[in-house]
């Protein structure tokens, strides 16, 4: 999955979600600091996962856009700020997704999913914006943020 923006730098992440919802470990957000982990990896603007690789007991990859905050303090998701996404399988297949622009001050945003559905996997759109920023989006995910 490839994330394409305007207006805003932005910072591509992936969680690893278990069948509550939750991450199994703070070793589930797969970031710039924490390149890869169980199969899933970021690279710049692009989340990769090899699902064969994928435990079992991960049920979902949620794939998260953030601003970065350092280099634009005062940024949100918005009518000038706005992202897209491209997914491509192995099988060359394309989908793209952009949202409708956010209009509550978000500035972290769920742009897809990857769930396991039967005995494979899907993706879905999300697209859900939070204006409480990483930490929200964290203490959502069951996330340990360090003071």
């Amino acid at each position: 999955m490839r994330l394409i923006t305007t207006g805003v730098p932005v910072d591509v992440s992936a969680v690893l979600l278990a069948s509550n919802g939750k991450v199994r470990s703070d070793h589930d957000l797969v970031f710039y600091n924490h390149l890869h982990h169980d199969g899933v990896r970021t690279s710049g603007d692009t989340v990769f996962a090899d699902l064969p690789h994928v435990p079992d007991d991960v049920h979902t990859v949620a794939v998260i856009a953030s601003i970065d905050l350092e280099a634009q303090p005062t940024a949100v998701f918005d009518h000038h700020s706005r992202w897209r996404t491209e997914t491509t399988q192995p099988a060359g297949t394309a989908l793209s997704f952009e949202p409708a622009p956010f209009t509550s001050g978000e500035t972290v945003a769920i742009v897809v999913e990857i769930y396991r559905h039967a005995s494979g996997w899907k993706v879905r759109a999300v697209g859900q914006g939070y204006d409480t920023g990483l930490a929200g989006l964290a203490a959502d995910y069951g996330i340990d943020v360090e003071p």
